[in-house]
């Protein structure tokens, strides 16, 4: 198949991936968190929201033969670091949720990071940092692009109801739904030179579902972090427990 098609398949697989209905997000979303399960989460996913971008910036030191790519990566980190407003980067954004929280920095800098979380940062590491940038490619585009403004949609709506929120403070959460549409449009004419045959397209699908099984292995921590019990089993998972 064309690499077109590649991945309009790979967008049907990625939305029906386990990490976008995944517990945690939809207890989350219905608002069925206390106040501390609030304060939980909003300290342990900084530690991931502060590195995030450190990804995309170790994909585009891959890129050492393609300007284009290297453009075009740019461009999206370029909004992640609010076009270079040091107020308007996404950390500082998600800074400005945990205070809306009364989270001070003492406390947010406190608690060890989870190793569910520890986990999904060293693999989007290794995958940006691959020799194969096909593999970094599958994790910062379709991976990421894709899923984060439905995840980030049902969180904003769960911080409403549980915290009572106005938009200024989710801002970090709200501005996805909308700027993700425009990086994922980016991201795509990408990756596509990149999957225009079988070996291509293996890798960039690599790429894709390690890190969306990274995700859900970070869904899986916070759950148990905010909820106190382990994420229940769903799916295909449940199934091959028996």
């Amino acid at each position: 198949m064309d690499s077109g098609e590649f991945l309009e398949r790979l967008k049907r697989e990625v939305i029906g991936h386990p990490a976008l209905t995944h517990p945690f997000l939809e207890r989350f979303g219905d608002g069925e968190v206390s106040a501390e399960g609030v304060r939980t989460f909003a300290i342990q996913y900084y530690r991931h929201v502060r590195v995030s971008r450190l990804y995309l910036a170790a994909l585009i030191s891959n890129c050492r033969d393609d300007e284009p790519l290297q453009l075009a990566l740019a461009s999206v980190l370029f909004d992640e670091y609010g076009n270079l407003d040091p107020e308007e980067t996404h950390p500082a954004l998600y800074r400005r949720f945990m205070r809306a929280l009364e989270i001070s920095e003492e406390e947010w800098e406190a608690p060890p990071t989870l190793p569910e979380i520890e986990l999904y940062i060293s693999a989007h590491y290794d995958l940006c940092r691959n020799p194969d940038i096909r593999l970094g490619l599958g994790a910062m585009g379709p991976a990421s692009e894709w899923p984060v403004p439905p995840i980030y949609a049902r969180i904003a709506e769960g911080l409403k109801k549980a915290a009572g929120l106005d938009d200024e403070a989710l801002e970090m959460f709200t501005s996805h739904v909308t700027m993700d549409v425009e990086h994922a449009r980016i991201m795509m004419e990408a990756v596509a030179p990149y999957a225009e045959d079988e070996e291509g397209q293996r890798r960039v699908r690599e790429g894709t579902m390690r890190s969306l099984d990274a995700r859900s292995v970070m869904l899986d921590g916070l759950y148990k972090a905010v909820y106190g019990e382990p994420a229940p089993l769903t799916g295909a998972a449940r199934d091959a427990a028996g």
